[in-house]
């Protein structure tokens, strides 16, 4: 039996405002793997990270030893290699947000090269690809996670059918219901909270800062990364006909 899923409602409570750049807000504790295949090994001692979030412009590392936060400091220059499908790739850049349990970096000086293979990596078709369906204990509640911090969530109602859709990938969020409809937006981790551990998986509250209207790139990356994956063609159509973008 995988675990019921009970605080992926919105929280209420808006965030107080030192916690982020959002003034707006919601928050939304969501599931995240504790362990993935995304690491980094840090140059300075060879320890290795495993990296929570990845885009083109940073990653996110996940401390596991309060001890290491130390390797971390604000404005610290880090070197180290990140391993993305067994290959190694050299990446260096600067620390410049710290969580509870969580280093967040940004990339400077990267060569074509791993431009390319994080380009490669992040392509919304490859994160489709990639999303596997982790066991929930309510038939209704559907969650498939990625590679890259990526994670599709749909709630289905008694007659099968979908009525929430929130979907979790390079920073950005797209989310329908049938009470608010469609969004878009952006995210970032409210990381003055500590995550709640539960075996390997750990819930994490994230902010959303949503734009004025629904942003047709954001919607364009959910319908090919929801194509290009392995869902039912059924949940394909029910996921499209949502979140399609229209004239």
């Amino acid at each position: 039996m995988g675990p019921k899923f009970p605080n992926l409602e919105v929280i209420s409570n808006p965030p107080p405002p030192q916690e982020g750049l959002f003034d707006t807000q919601e928050r939304r504790r969501l599931p995240r793997l504790s362990l993935t295949g995304e690491q980094f090994r840090l140059s300075q001692n060879g320890k290795v990270f495993s990296v929570s979030d990845l885009s083109a412009d940073g990653m996110a590392l996940r401390i596991l030893d309060r001890e290491d936060f130390r390797l971390f400091p604000i404005g610290a220059w880090v070197e180290g290699m990140i391993n993305i499908k067994r290959e190694k790739y050299p990446l260096s850049g600067k620390v410049r947000r710290l969580g509870k349990d969580v280093v967040g970096c940004q990339f400077e000086s990267l060569t074509e090269k791993v431009k390319e293979a994080l380009a490669k990596q992040l392509d919304p078709e490859v994160l489709g690809r990639e999303l596997k369906l982790i066991p929930a204990s309510e038939a209704h509640q559907l969650w498939f996670h990625g590679t890259s911090g990526t994670d599709l969530l749909l709630w289905q109602g008694e007659d099968g059918q979908c009525n929430r859709i929130s979907l979790y990938v390079l920073g950005i969020y797209v989310q329908w219901d049938t009470e608010n409809g469609l969004s878009t937006g952006r995210t970032e981790a409210a990381t003055r909270e500590s995550a709640e551990v539960r075996g390997a998986l750990r819930f994490e509250t994230m902010f959303l800062d949503p734009d004025p209207s629904p942003d047709r790139s954001k919607l364009h990356i959910a319908k090919t990364l929801i194509l290009s994956s392995n869902l039912s063609q059924e949940l394909k159509n029910r996921c499209i006909g949502q979140i399609e973008p229209t004239s």
